[in-house]
């Protein structure tokens, strides 16, 4: 009987996890007119939906050279192989429209609705892991899991999705093969099928950074565990911890080596870091970093409230001091391997974010994106909620559930319920792409129909936003030069690769730079930079973002 439970357990348990997949995927995927919200799909988005078009269309993983706020721009080609972020993510919605047999666009929201309802199961299972066990630990476990998805992430097609619905099922599949080897006498048996574990956690953490790069703090996490592991608590032999490097580092090295094969520049500018290397380390990167980590929307409109989770870890400390008996009980907490793994897991993204704005400042500040830390969310309540329900009294373990159930209900009334409301209220103009119209407004969608009526090898489109452009109508559009003897240089470039003897310049420019005010100039001053008229027999209604240049032009634009 006990073998016949022991045979029955394995199928039991991928059936109750399939279950619950598939009733919480379909709870959003049934919520009322989701499917007539547009999608946001814009900026970085617009370039990597571009190569996913273009690949499902047999052009390859091509899409437009981008350009990056203070970082120069000069044109090579009009088609590059995408390496500024990594192809994983268009060729998984190549994946997913050949099985649906959709639209680029509606492949991406299904898979949206797939990744939350992953990162639902996934975040509890791994939350609940680590929780004491009761009912506070099944609430504290259901908050977290709803903390790491958000109603834009359903709604709006990134590679967020992705990576916060793979990584707790990525730590989930390290702790299986960890607790195979925590036990007094470990068999043959169970450490050749930890190392099996530690090879698909190896494979898994390193697959991701085929969807963000920055998710290079995964195996940098774990492996750093599994070496404390291998070091100071003997639970690991070598070859194990060498089972996941090798594993994790391979698709790394693959896709680098992709990139370096087929792509254009040299690895720091594939890998989307700028042009320069420096040292701009400041101490506020890391309070920055803290600030972000520990931002939840719990009742946020009170000043209060993000202070309250950013010092909420001091708290914990200080009870953990005062209190012998918690002390006892929290050495045996951080003992899980769940818990240590979600430390250094939070302190590896840290290290990863603080350590690119030091050395690539130049090009962006990742410290200060938000979105970079969504994956870890869950992790603050695994590392500082749920040491509370270590304490020794009732009244405190009460307490703590009214508080989770307070956050649920926000959850659950109030922080989905009215985000996804004031999406259904918003106006949803949408673009001939089926996503949600933002620049070029309101006439992007004539726009965009009258450049592909125009659009051949003849035309040289200059645009403050060309990756919109180029997304709509696949016009490899360029960004707007510096001054007239770089567009002359261009011109001159763009005519011998495409072997025609003369160009049609173009200026498409929206008179607001919306969110790139602050490193494009404005449209009056290209105006003035490049004498620009407006195109005399263009539509009135889109007109005004049409110019023809005096200098520089070949023939007339039409």
């Amino acid at each position: 009987m006990t073998q016949r439970k022991r045979q029955l357990s394995p199928a039991l348990c991928c059936l109750g996890w399939v279950s619950a997949i598939v009733v919480v995927v379909g709870a959003p995927a049934i919520l009322p007119q989701r499917s007539q919200i547009a999608p946001v799909i814009i900026s970085d988005n617009a370039y990597i939906f571009l190569a996913a078009d273009r690949f499902y269309a047999g052009d390859g993983l091509t899409t437009l050279l981008p350009h990056a706020p203070f970082q120069p721009w000069e044109w090579q080609q009009d088609w590059a192989f995408l390496t500024r972020w990594p192809v994983g993510y268009p060729l998984l919605l190549c994946a997913v429209r050949w099985v649906l047999g959709t639209e680029t666009v509606q492949a991406a929201q299904a898979l949206n609705v797939l990744c939350c309802g992953l990162a639902l199961v996934g975040w509890f299972a791994w939350t609940k892991r680590a929780m004491p066990g009761g009912l506070c630990g099944v609430l504290l476990a259901g908050v977290a899991a709803g903390c790491s998805v958000s109603v834009s992430m359903l709604l709006d097609p990134s590679t967020d999705a992705v990576l916060v619905a793979a990584l707790p099922f990525v730590l989930l599949t390290t702790s299986k093969a960890i607790r195979r080897l925590d036990k007094p006498a470990v068999d043959t048996a169970s450490s050749r099928w930890a190392a099996a574990w530690l090879v698909s956690a190896g494979l898994g953490a390193g697959g991701l950074f085929w969807i963000r790069y920055a998710s290079l703090f995964v195996p940098l996490g774990i492996g750093g565990y599994l070496l404390v592991e291998w070091l100071l608590l003997r639970r690991l032999q070598l070859r194990h911890l060498g089972a996941f490097g090798l594993a994790a580092a391979a698709p790394i090295l693959a896709l680098l080596l992709i990139n370096h094969m087929f792509g254009l520049g040299r690895a720091q500018a594939q890998l989307n870091l700028g042009s320069t290397v420096g040292f701009h380390f400041t101490p506020d990167m890391l309070s920055q970093a803290w600030w972000n980590f520990t931002r939840f929307g719990f009742y946020d409109y009170h000043w209060y409230s993000r202070w309250v989770f950013a010092l909420w870890p001091a708290a914990v400390v200080a009870v953990v001091v005062v209190i012998p008996p918690v002390r006892r009980r929290l050495r045996r907490f951080m003992a899980n391997p769940a818990v240590g793994l979600s430390a250094f897991v939070v302190a590896a993204l840290m290290v990863v974010l603080v350590g690119a704005t030091t050395f690539f400042g130049d090009k962006f500040n990742y410290v200060a994106l938000g979105r970079y830390y969504q994956p870890i969310k869950p992790l603050y309540f695994v590392l500082f909620a749920a040491p509370v329900l270590l304490v020794p009294l009732r009244v405190v373990r009460m307490g703590a559930c009214v508080v989770l159930l307070v956050a649920g209900w926000w959850l659950v009334r109030q922080e989905w319920p009215l985000a996804y409301k004031r999406q259904l209220e918003a106006d949803h103009r949408t673009t001939p792409y089926h996503r949600r119209a933002v620049y070029f407004e309101p006439h992007s969608t004539a726009l965009y129909e009258w450049l592909k009526r125009h659009g051949d090898d003849r035309l040289l489109v200059f645009s403050n936003f060309h990756d919109e452009i180029a997304l709509e109508t696949w016009i490899p559009a360029c960004p707007t030069p510096a001054g007239v003897s770089q567009m002359h240089d261009w011109v001159a470039r763009v005519k011998r690769a495409r072997c025609v003897a003369s160009l049609r310049v173009l200026f498409v420019l929206d008179p607001d730079n919306h969110c790139r005010r602050y490193f494009l100039p404005p449209t009056e001053d290209l105006v003035q930079t490049f004498n620009l008229t407006n195109l005399a027999d263009a539509p009135p209604s889109i007109a005004p973002y049409l110019y023809t240049p005096t200098c520089g032009q070949d023939s007339p634009g039409k």
